[in-house]
């Protein structure tokens, strides 16, 4: 007798087993029961989160699980405009994290998908009206506009879940925000590099302009020194000549000599061709 009310309890228990939906919820995790009676009863969504662990429920009821740590949401866009109307594109990273024990709340007033029909829209609009107000260099190399621009939507975006919760709670806090330096698409990025090589090979040009003027002055002022020691020394052009001819002689210790002359500037030979 034992033995069949032992098998009968045990039937029982895997019956009930079989015909229930079970949650299983993690540590980092909250659970919402979605109540849908097969028979009887009241649907709709369980008040009471479930935590850590297991829970039971009618095989014809769901859970919705929702993650309880800071979750970041990354928003891409390709060719936002700047102030200049330059198209930019750019990643921003948003963190939210949902108010532990609020889950039940957050499904009820704004759906499993709240953040795709609530927060994405309004976010991106608010980021496309800051980035607008910037030059293209400020987007892609200044960090204090990039920080500027993450204060600025931090604010509106706390004030926007304050607006909606005073119709319906939105249990969620805006953890942070986080705008990436912009980047030119492909078609500006290769406009961008040939005005780049244009200014450089335009930079090299003035320089060597530069070198070469300095070079003819630093000349013309050594002409200048030249024909003054001359005039002030009584010296022909050729004595002058002759006289820069042992100069160099001089300055080489007379040996490795490349040129011999006669005495005057009328005959040289090359010696060392």
């Amino acid at each position: 007798m034992k033995k069949l009310i032992y098998f009968v309890a045990a039937l029982a228990t895997i019956a009930h087993l079989q015909s229930c939906t079970m949650a299983v919820v993690d540590a980092e995790e909250e659970g919402v029961w979605i109540k849908q009676p097969f028979l009887f009863g009241h649907g709709g969504i369980d008040p009471d989160p479930v935590t850590t662990g297991l829970s039971y429920g009618a095989f014809s009821s769901s859970v919705e699980y929702f993650r309880m740590t800071p979750q970041r949401y990354d928003e891409k866009f390709d060719d936002i405009f700047s102030n200049d109307n330059t198209p930019l594109d750019f990643n921003t990273y948003i963190n939210i994290q949902i108010k532990k024990g609020k889950t039940p709340i957050l499904l009820e007033n704004y759906g499993k998908d709240w953040y795709l029909h609530n927060i994405q829209v309004y976010y991106r609009n608010k980021t496309r009206e800051y980035v607008s107000m910037y030059s293209p260099f400020d987007l892609i190399s200044n960090r204090e506009v990039l920080n500027r621009i993450d204060n600025q939507l931090m604010q509106d975006m706390t004030n926007y879940i304050q607006e909606l919760s005073k119709d319906k709670e939105f249990p969620i806090t805006i953890k942070s925000i986080t705008t990436g330096a912009a980047r030119p698409n492909a078609d500006q990025l290769t406009e961008m590099n040939r005005t780049a090589s244009y200014i450089q090979a335009k930079r090299s040009e003035e320089q060597k302009t530069i070198a070469e003027k300095a070079r003819a002055e630093s000349e013309r002022q050594r002409a200048i020194a030249d024909k003054a020691y001359m005039t002030e020394m009584n010296l022909s052009p050729d004595q002058f000549i002759t006289l820069k001819a042992w100069d160099i002689i001089e300055k080489k210790n007379g040996a490795n000599i490349d040129v011999l002359f006669d005495g005057s500037a009328s005959k040289m030979w090359n010696v060392k061709r």
